[in-house]
């Protein structure tokens, strides 16, 4: 069975939030296509952004306490998954599928500051 709850770190790099795991062999991984909109609304609603931090990012296909929202899919295309958080859309790459098997339905998440 697959770790219920991930984890990544993630950063500013080249003028996007990105992250680096070297098990899946990921490094400087961008999030692009709406997805760092979506990062700097969520930090930015809980009080969390702070410019040069970097922050945790805890995320599962199941609900887990204390989460800051929920990525729900609206369609995959090429390769990757469109998902929309509180009317706004972005794009999740096919490194995702290094993570789950399948792009899920829906995704929850929390940010935590290092």
């Amino acid at each position: 069975m697959a770790n219920a709850m991930l984890c990544i770190e993630i950063y500013q790099f080249n003028g996007t939030w990105c992250f680096t795991d070297l098990k899946r062999a990921l490094v400087h991984e961008p999030f692009v296509l709406g997805i760092p909109e979506i990062i700097n609304t969520v930090l930015e609603n809980n009080s969390l952004y702070e410019d040069g931090k970097n922050y945790r990012v805890l995320f599962a296909e199941q609900e887990f306490p204390e989460v800051h929202g929920v990525l729900n899919q609206v369609r995959e295309e090429f390769n990757g998954a469109w998902y929309e958080w509180n009317g706004e859309e972005g794009w999740l790459c096919p490194a995702t599928m290094t993570f789950f098997d399948y792009f899920p339905a829906q995704i929850y998440f929390r940010f935590e500051k290092l």
